[in-house]
């Protein structure tokens, strides 16, 4: 009888874990933005099955759950499928072998870069076109009919703009637009090193709470990275800087170091946000303030863009917080 009950409680558990990773799905695909929170908890609940060696209901959780993708496309199924079963086996060998989690939150970035290949090779062959070329494409053509958008008409309208005025200002963002692409790498990276750092932080709470030994990251207001690091944003602004002389190392030189300052600049700009916090709490100013603070300098995002990296930078030299570095 006691394993019959047993029986039970592992199903309905598994059912909740399911539910769970559905909603997360459901988070990741509707919710704009945000919905990279829901993309890096998406995992949890497969993993936490496959630690405690529940290796056969961890599947099972995460292929009941990706069915919902056939709603939308067939070839996100096996890829979300691959990508929350890679992810929970990253921890089960990260645990057994006392893996450090530089090396955890690595292999997760390097599994959602591949599931992202993997993910246009599927689309390319099932469409039996380049589904990378075909997307390019597509976006090239709405920037090319930008002119006819009743949307961006209808808001020139508003600001009564002169025909010279719009057609200045239409220019522009056609170039903007066009060079988006190019800077898609940067993106991508800057991406997936969120999602596998969020999903490091969930994934490491909710196992502590099962007495899962895992290594858990540094508090906040400590967050460091070594000061050669600057190096990669000083070498992104010089390529970008370069004064153009119209060849094709131009375009190059941009595209290189436009990628490297988004790389960098997200880096110092969470640096910042640590040195901010950690000046936040060296004078004792309280949780709210402090959210309330950040709020305020996010509604001056163009600013805030500029000082919270710069202080990040600083801090390699100053050393706002105090930390002990070797």
């Amino acid at each position: 009888m006691s394993f019959d009950n047993s029986n039970n409680i592992k199903r309905l558990n598994l059912a909740l874990l399911i539910f769970f990773t559905v909603l997360l799905l459901i988070f990741a695909i509707f919710m704009p933005l945000f919905g990279i929170v829901g993309l890096a908890f998406l995992p949890v609940p497969a993993t936490l099955l496959i630690i405690r060696g529940r290796i056969r209901d961890g599947i099972i959780c995460a292929v009941i759950a990706c069915l919902l993708l056939l709603f939308l496309d067939y070839a996100l199924v096996p890829v979300a499928i691959i990508l929350i079963v890679a992810v929970s086996f990253i921890y089960r060998k990260s645990i057994d072998g006392s893996r450090s989690k530089l090396f955890t939150v690595g292999s997760i970035f390097l599994v959602f870069c591949g599931v992202l290949f993997l993910y246009v090779a599927l689309a390319s062959a099932a469409n039996r076109t380049n589904f990378a070329g075909e997307l390019f494409n597509s976006y090239n053509a709405y920037i090319d009919q930008m002119p006819e958008d009743k949307f961006l008409l209808g808001y020139a309208n508003l600001l009564s703009m002169d025909q010279s005025q719009f057609d200045l200002t239409l220019k522009w963002l056609q170039d903007i637009f066009r060079f988006i692409p190019y800077v898609v790498p940067g993106i991508l990276i800057v991406l997936f090193t969120i999602v596998s750092v969020v999903n490091y932080m969930a994934s490491s709470t909710v196992l502590r709470k099962y007495n899962i030994d895992i290594e858990p990251f540094l508090s906040f207001k400590k967050w460091d990275i070594p000061w050669y690091w600057c190096w990669g944003a000083i070498l992104g602004l010089i390529l970008v800087l370069v004064p153009s002389t119209g060849r094709y190392l131009d375009k190059i030189a941009d595209i290189a170091g436009f990628n490297l300052i988004i790389v960098f600049g997200l880096l110092y700009l969470v640096l910042g946000i640590s040195v901010l916090w950690g000046i936040f709490e060296r004078f004792k100013i309280t949780f709210v303030w402090r959210v309330f603070f950040l709020i305020i300098l996010g509604l001056f995002f163009g600013f805030a863009a500029l000082i919270l990296p710069f202080l990040g930078l600083m801090d390699i030299w100053i050393n706002f917080r105090r930390l002990k570095r070797g």
